[in-house]
């Protein structure tokens, strides 16, 4: 067979990590829950090594935190680890939208209204879990265009906490659905007209709204 045409497979506890932070987003399992090694070793057939790498991949992403002589458990995000990772987050993104707004093209922004697209077409639905991808999709694609490898790499760590913490605010939404994609216009517009003011306060306003959990 052609070594082209050769299917690529991802390591083992990749996929069991995939698998498990899929479940935590979409609320299989639960903020706060205990993760058992061997039931869940046997549930995906695999050996505890390739379980325990999977589990140590999730803790090193802030998803997970082992508790000595307690066990593994999923992170459940107090109001510090809130008021943090918004600080981290207002840092980075007003400063690498602002960057990345000089060197956009329209194939950049084409790229972002599609997006705010397919968030107007799962407005009709209760798909949180999908429209969260996309709102993670939308400020990756601008981080990745700014210019600065530093805050590409301190964005790229912390982006599993973004997307967790994003999976705890269906019930903000909910109270105004047409809010999630219009603020992502806002900000979009903002990109546009390349106004460092405007991007800065639409920035912050996103991502504290974000902040107001119930």
């Amino acid at each position: 067979m052609n070594d082209n045409n050769k299917l690529v497979q991802k390591p083992l506890s990749e996929v069991i990590s995939e698998e498990i932070r899929k479940r935590i987003w979409n609320g299989e399992i639960e903020f706060g829950e205990r993760l058992y090694e061997a039931s869940l070793a046997e549930e995906f057939g695999v050996s505890r090594s390739s379980l325990r790498e999977a589990l140590q991949t999730l803790e090193f992403e802030g998803l997970l935190e082992n508790k000595a002589r307690r066990g593994t458990f999923v992170i459940k995000h107090s109001d510090e680890d809130v008021r943090e990772i918004m600080e981290v987050r207002a840092i980075l993104e007003t400063q690498a939208f602002i960057n990345a707004s000089e060197v956009m093209t329209a194939e950049d922004f084409e790229q972002l209204s599609n997006i705010i697209d397919e968030m107007k077409k799962l407005d009709k639905t209760d798909d949180w879990n999908a429209m969260f991808d996309l709102d993670l999709k939308f400020h990756l694609f601008v981080v990745h265009l700014c210019n600065n490898s530093r805050i590409v790499k301190m964005y790229d760590l912390i982006q599993v906490q973004i997307r967790t913490f994003l999976s705890e605010l269906d019930t903000y939404y909910k109270q105004n659905k047409e809010l999630f994609y219009k603020e992502h216009e806002d900000l979009f517009q903002a990109l546009q007209v390349q106004d460092k003011s405007l991007i800065e306060l639409s920035v912050r306003r996103h991502i504290y709204h974000g902040a107001n959990r119930p």
